[in-house]
């Protein structure tokens, strides 16, 4: 919480040098911090998916058991 206190003081420091307001200051940090999470989450993902479809999308197709196959066996149910 302290540390938390520091880097807020700080960035306030920074922003006044830069002109910004207090508000904008935090508003960027919100920014920020909700860009890298969307980065990693989307990392998350890619790794993920590069787990379950090696070779890509097509991987996935030409692979022994396939989702195409479940297609086909499962067609007439769906």
């Amino acid at each position: 919480m302290k540390e938390r206190r520091k880097l807020d003081a700080k960035l306030r420091e920074f922003g006044h040098v830069l002109g910004l307001e207090e508000t904008d200051v935090m508003l960027a940090k919100r920014t920020t911090k909700n860009v890298i999470a969307m980065a990693l989450l989307t990392m998350a993902f890619v790794v993920f998916g590069q787990i379950m479809m090696p070779g890509g999308p097509s991987g996935l197709y030409y692979a022994g058991i396939s989702a195409k196959d479940f297609q086909i066996l499962f067609g007439g149910l769906v």
